[in-house]
């Protein structure tokens, strides 16, 4: 992992960690993060590239394990 990214995955694990002492539900925690995260990649990615992400995950997630 590079220096950046070891930095932002340890101040989001460190913020996630403090919302959840306060009592904050952990599932709407991880909700927000992928919401705020689908945001991100439809404002930073090509309508094309977005949309053929989206799908991908769409089956992923839909997908028999």
């Amino acid at each position: 992992m590079n220096e950046e990214l070891e930095k932002v995955q340890s101040m989001y694990s460190k913020l996630s960690s403090e919302l959840i002492l306060s009592g904050i539900n952990p599932l709407m925690i991880a909700g927000i993060l992928c919401a705020n995260g689908v945001r991100m990649y439809k404002h930073n990615l090509e309508e094309s590239e977005y949309r053929k992400m989206m799908k991908i995950v769409y089956q992923e997630a839909v997908k028999e394990t």
